[in-house]
């Protein structure tokens, strides 16, 4: 197997060249070879190492793993071993997640005291974090357990990688920055300023160096490539060098947490001391030489993109983010990029600069290659490159290999630094799951919606053999999006269409789940992909069939930054998503085999105002507070809500001289906050709101009223503007209106009430509704399932290997049935 790379400038595709490339050779054979072939090989001082990916039903045995090695007694080979375990998805994920929270005892690190310019005395958690950051930063001190040093046969110095085995002569070059990984809540945001200031003598040297341009090609692996042989230079990459180095550090963040770096500002760094620019909207500063005086540039996910698209689109104009060399680049929320497929991706790690940190409280989401994305930014070599990285970090994991976990150990451990909550005295959260019952009306109605979603489930089971795609599987995602909003907001959250299922409703009356005929050449309408894409996103489905990489827009997404030309995908008339990675290998047929007749390119932008003009007409007719057309007031759920926050406004009522007692309404559609904001409104409960369609200065006012204004009692949030990085603390209740797909985004979202700065006990409050679908989703979260098992592509096998078309339908199929036992 031939490593991917790039292609050289002198290159065309189709014609033969001479080269030299590093080859990996998978020895098939008969088991009764297997030790001859492990002697002969250590004899020649060759090693062998685990495949990286495994075919189906292939039985893997390596003669010179430690563990298959001869005992005293000679072991017979008569009996073949018993194949390898492989771990699960889910399986890989919570070991790497243990791997970040046992990391080394952090009690008795070393502490630094911040610069003068910081006006807010830290704590003890934050100066570690201050000495731990500078350190990492210093690349004479730094100690890098990587690599260590050996002498060779020849008595020459060699430095030896203790993952991969890899020796050089050279001293590997030390990343300098690494990942802050503390539990959300602890103060990252001040400990990211205090490294700021305290550094500020070292980036006026930065200013004076030569600018280099970084490449994102992986560096040449000691002895195995020949000299003939030289990664292309940066230039045929299309990265520029930086016209001048700054002493400034570039802050990326989330749009939505922008106003609140500022706000920390202010808050904590002497006026004046610290000179710092908002890159984003129209005023932003476009010279480069004028950007590069600030000591700190903050700027947007969105901005980053945009400007790369900008560029590959030969717009003309000036691009500073690319002009200048950074002396430190910091991501905040950076699990923001651990899709590598996307532009987002490979804008961030486009940039220059001379120290880079990822923050974020989950560096591990989903799977273990959102690491890969973190140490592809940090330049963490040579995992760096995502085929090292598969190779000796996902592929040992799946193999269950007992050694990786030390060894990924090692790795975390030498550039993390990670603390749980309880190294601070936050006060007590109290977490609480209220189970609602419908009413007869609502009951009634829930069990035709629930019935006609069960008998969709239950006619395709019959259909075995049928691929789980097309206008069947839409069906299905439109009955369970049906059930989740109704149980959130109901009937009004439900459109027409929805609502004519209550009429005639019976067994007798046939579903038509063969309305997509396979024989037929469908075309596919743009509003009707863009419908359907959304749709998807609404239950967690929007993943490539090719690749099962994410297509949708990622939390926080920046809408207000010029990035309406970035296509994020394709959809096929069948109604499968393909990735702008996987479209270049599709060849008139799509993976379900359905022939190609016309794809459609989605584009960022579009696809968030379709879904939010989608959401409007679910709500049909909401506009200017007029109110919903037949509207006859607040569902079981919201009138608990309104219960329980007139409570609250009794409470603070009582207690006159102490701060009001405010809460926070979380739920994942704008339309149900609308409904919610109407039964506020006749209850007369004060609240702002915070949603995705807010600008800046408008999410700034409804921040400043809910923390500063004492008759302000709610802030109503959309969970996906406002679940990263904003600070809630004047809340003391939350309120998470429906179960997620993604609990971790529930998890966020609590954190932003419960941080550093509460000074009451938070009350957490989750609403499901009583023996429904809802319910059916918190026991998968409690079982830490992968939620995502709707996504229209399963086709990983546990080992790696494909499953067939026919398997991989069966598997959707059992995910699907899961969720209506």
């Amino acid at each position: 197997m031939i490593g991917i790379r790039r292609r050289l400038p002198d290159e065309e595709a189709g014609r033969p060249i001479s080269k030299s490339y590093p080859l990996q050779l998978m020895l098939y054979g008969k088991f009764r070879y297997a030790k001859t072939v492990g002697l002969n090989l250590e004899k020649a001082g060759l090693n062998l190492l685990s495949p990286t990916r495994v075919d189906k039903d292939v039985q893997v045995f390596n003669p010179l793993a430690k563990e298959n090695r001869p005992a005293a007694a000679p072991r017979s080979y008569a009996t073949p071993a018993p194949p390898p375990i492989a771990r699960t998805e889910e399986e890989i994920r919570s070991d790497v997640l243990s791997v970040f929270d046992s990391l080394k005892e952090t009690e008795d690190l070393p502490e630094q005291e911040p610069d003068d310019r910081i006006v807010t005395p830290l704590l003890k958690h934050q100066k570690q974090a201050l000495q731990f950051m500078t350190g990492r930063e210093d690349p004479s001190n730094m100690v890098d357990e990587l690599w260590q040093k050996r002498t060779d046969a020849r008595g020459q110095l060699t430095y030896y990688n203790v993952i991969t085995n890899e020796q050089s002569r050279r001293a590997p070059v030390k990343a300098q920055g690494g990942i802050l990984a503390d539990m959300m809540g602890l103060g990252k945001t001040l400990s990211i300023l205090s490294l700021v200031t305290s550094t500020i003598p070292a980036s006026l040297q930065w200013v004076g160096a030569e600018p280099v341009v970084h490449s994102t090609e992986p560096q040449r692996p000691p002895r195995e490539l020949p000299d003939s042989f030289a990664p292309p230079k940066p230039e045929s990459l299309g990265l520029t060098k930086p016209k001048r180095n700054s002493r400034a550090t570039l802050l990326i963040c989330p749009l939505s947490t922008v106003t609140n770096w500022e706000e920390q500002i202010k808050q904590h760094v002497r006026p004046n001391s610290l000179s710092y620019h908002i890159y984003h909207g129209p005023h932003r500063i476009k010279d480069s030489e004028r950007l590069a005086e600030y000591d700190l540039v903050i700027t947007t996910y969105g901005s980053v993109s945009s400007e790369l698209n900008a560029r590959f689109a030969n717009k003309r104009g000036p691009h500073p983010l690319e002009d200048i060399g950074w002396f430190r680049i910091v991501l905040d929320e950076a699990h923001m990029i651990r899709e590598q497929s996307t532009l987002q991706f490979k804008a961030i790690c486009r940039l220059q600069a001379n120290r880079r940190w990822a923050v974020t409280g989950t560096p591990v989401q989903n799977k273990l290659e959102d690491l890969a994305a973190l140490l592809a930014f940090l330049r963490i070599k040579p995992f760096d490159d995502r085929t090292k990285f598969n190779q000796y970090i996902v592929a040992p994991f799946k193999l269950c290999d007992p050694n990786i976990v030390p060894k990924l150990r090692i790795l975390v451990d030498t550039i993390t630094l990670r603390r749980q909550k309880d190294k601070i005295d936050l006060p007590k959260r109290h977490d609480m799951i209220v189970k609602l019952q419908f009413s007869s009306d609502e009951r009634r109605m829930y069990d035709a919606f629930e019935k006609d979603a069960q008998v969709r489930v239950n006619v395709l089971a019959g259909q075995r053999e049928r691929m789980v795609g097309g206008k069947t599987y839409i069906h299905i995602l439109q009955a369970i999006l049906r059930l989740r909003l109704f149980c959130s907001g109901g009937k009004h959250l439900l459109n027409e269409d929805d609502l004519r299922l209550l009429e005639g409703l019976s067994q007798d009356s046939p579903i038509d789940l063969d309305s997509d005929d396979e024989d037929e050449k469908p075309v596919l309408a743009e509003n009707q992909a863009y419908d359907m894409f959304n749709l998807m996103k609404d239950t967690n489905g929007d993943n490539c069939i090719g690749c099962n990489q994410k297509l949708g827009a990622k939390e926080g997404a920046d809408i207000e930054s010029e990035r309406q030309e970035e296509v994020i995908g394709h959809m096929t008339p069948c109604f499968h998503l393909i990735c702008t990675s996987c479209i270049k290998e599709i060849e008139g047929t799509c993976a379900c085999g359905q022939a190609i007749h016309g794809l459609v390119a989605l584009r960022l932008t579009r696809a968030v105002q379709e879904h939010d003009a989608r959401a409007e007409g679910r709500a049909r007719n909401v506009s200017g507070g007029k109110g919903i057309k037949d509207y006859t007031g607040p569902n079981t759920k919201v009138r608990y809500l309104v219960e329980q926050l007139k409570k609250w406004r009794d409470k603070g009522e009582d207690k006159p001289d102490e701060p009001p007692y405010k809460s926070v309404v979380f739920s994942q559609w704008t339309t149900n906050l609308d409904l919610i904001q109407m039964a506020l409104e006749a209850e007369g409960i004060v609240f702002v709101r915070l949603d995705g369609k807010m600008s800046r200065t408008a999410r700034t006012r409804a921040m400043d009223n809910f923390r500063e204004d004492r008759n302000v009692q709610v802030i109503l949030v959309s969970i996906t503007a406002g679940g990263l990085g904003l600070n809630l603390t004047s809340g003391n209740s939350v309120y998470i209106m429906e179960p997620l797909f993604n609990p971790a985004a529930e998890a966020q979202a609590i954190d932003r009430v419960h941080r550093l700065g509460q000074k009451r006990e938070v009350h957490c409050i989750r609403l499901l509704m009583e023996e429904s679908f809802e319910e059916k989703m918190r026991e998968l979260q409690e079982k830490k399932m992968k939620l995502a098992s709707l996504s229209m592509d399963r086709d990983k096998g546990v080992g790696g290997g494909q499953l067939s078309k026919s398997e991989a339908a069966k598997q959707r199929l059992m995910d699907l049935r899961s969720l209506f036992k």
